[in-house]
């Protein structure tokens, strides 16, 4: 058993030693930012507004934007030892955001809305992480976020059937019932987070983190591909000085997948930003459907971690991100068919085929870009993973404010011909299937200084 099977196992057999009773809030933001808002906020927009199809693009855009807001609230809750008043007052700015949402109906209000909720959400997920930093000693760090990531993924499954329900129900009762939830999240918070560290921890402890994390480990237990599960990023801010090596690191297999993974986001963002009406207007499928189907693609996608993790071992983290996004892929031209093929018989339940197939890749992506930023990079662990990070996060702003552009010249059609072409992009930049790392990728990363 390799170490990182080791790390896995034991965190799975002794639960009780690495949960905290404080996260429980922490799913609950999960089942709001991962659950909730990707389903209720589309859909409402369109029904106040129906035709500004490019609103959705931009309102969810501006609410990935503000996940970017996570360094801010890393500095301040470290630098003042503040987390209690930044992990609740994140629940709380997200809260207020969610209930005055539903009572606007311009495009202005709703992107300064959805920035303030993605900006509440990354100072809950940054606070939660440093909350695992200060209070625990680094041998506990890796197996306690772990936990953590899973239970925000499985907030993010029960938010995806609430979300199902309250779209039979009501848009708005499914937003203000989301406020709702943040607001026991909030008293939870109140009651439950540790109130003094037990460990004295420095402020190069907490910047060096990315040091001590296993990253190979960590990719193993669940993570949500939207907002909500950003619990790394506080580790791998990425600065000026980082941004600086990147020409360097563009000609090594580390800077080709990179690039490879920014296409990833740029291609997939948009149709996450208008699944559920894409799913509704292409093909009549009940948002109620669109929910169940995601929640439980998701739900069967966790065990999907580790197995990923298995599969890369043995056959190389390179073969397997291959066919992950051959595998996404083959969803998304499942999607596109039906489209193209107006009298398809059975096109809804391609669809939906389809869609779960887009769901499912996500786990081994997720498990082999995280062991390829590991394996290629000539720099260090955290500071590579700053760079996976903001592949990622540009990619993802990009891709949804583009898509919403699209949409609005183009219509519904474009959103999987671009997730297409995104993925044909990220498989033609990073081709290569060897998974020892050349001797000059390595020679080409001397003196190379990212930080993060």
């Amino acid at each position: 058993m390799s170490g990182i099977d080791k790390i896995f196992w034991d965190t799975l057999r002794g639960p009780k030693r690495w949960i905290s009773p404080w996260f429980a809030a922490y799913a609950l933001l999960g089942a709001v930012s991962s659950g909730l808002i990707p389903i209720l906020l589309p859909l409402m927009m369109v029904q106040l507004l129906p035709h500004e199809l490019a609103a959705v693009g931009y309102v969810m855009g501006a609410f990935n934007l503000g996940a970017l807001s996570s360094p801010i609230w890393g500095s301040l809750a470290d630098s003042k030892k503040a987390y209690r008043l930044v992990f609740c007052g994140g629940l709380l700015l997200e809260l207020a955001a969610m209930v005055v949402f539903p009572l606007a109906a311009n495009l202005g209000a709703w992107l300064v809305l959805a920035l303030l909720m993605g900006a509440g959400s990354a100072a809950v997920s940054t606070c939660a992480t440093l909350l695992i930093v200060d209070f625990y000693p680094h041998e506990q760090w890796t197996s306690r976020i772990g936990w953590l990531q899973t239970f925000n993924g499985t907030g993010q499954v029960l938010g995806l059937l609430l979300a199902g329900a309250f779209a039979i129900i009501g848009y708005r009762l499914g937003l203000w019932m989301g406020a709702g939830l943040l607001a026991v999240a909030m008293a939870a918070g109140l009651i439950l987070l540790p109130r003094a560290s037990g460990v004295t921890t420095s402020m190069s402890q907490i910047s060096g983190a990315g040091l001590t994390l296993d990253f190979q480990a960590l990719s193993r237990f669940a993570r949500v591909e939207l907002i909500g599960g950003g619990l790394l990023k506080h580790f791998h801010l990425l600065n000026i000085a980082g941004l600086k090596n990147i020409p360097k690191l563009l000609p090594t297999r580390f800077g080709r997948f990179l690039l490879s993974w920014f296409f990833v986001f740029l291609g997939v963002s948009g149709f996450f930003a208008y699944f559920p009406i894409f799913l509704k207007q292409s093909f009549g499928v009940l948002p109620a459907t669109t929910s169940l189907t995601y929640a439980l693609a998701a739900g069967v996608g966790i065990s999907l971690y580790n197995l990923s993790g298995m599969w890369a071992h043995r056959v190389g983290a390179q073969k397997i991100y291959f066919y992950g996004r051959v595998l996404r892929f083959m969803g998304f031209i499942l999607l596109l068919l039906p489209l193209l093929l107006h009298k398809f018989p059975g096109n809804n339940a391609i669809a939906l085929a389809g869609f779960a197939v887009v769901v499912l890749a996500w786990p081994v992506l997720s498990v082999t870009g995280t062991e390829l930023t590991s394996e290629l990079s000539p720099i260090s662990q955290g500071a590579a993973q700053g760079l996976n990070n903001a592949a990622n996060a540009v990619g993802t702003v990009a891709g949804t404010c583009l898509a919403g552009w699209l949409v609005h010249i183009a219509g519904y059609t474009c959103i999987p011909i671009m997730a297409l072409v995104g993925l044909a992009l990220s498989i033609a930049t990073d081709t290569s299937f060897h998974r020892a790392k050349p001797a000059a990728d390595s020679e080409s990363g001397q003196g190379l200084e990212v930080r993060c």
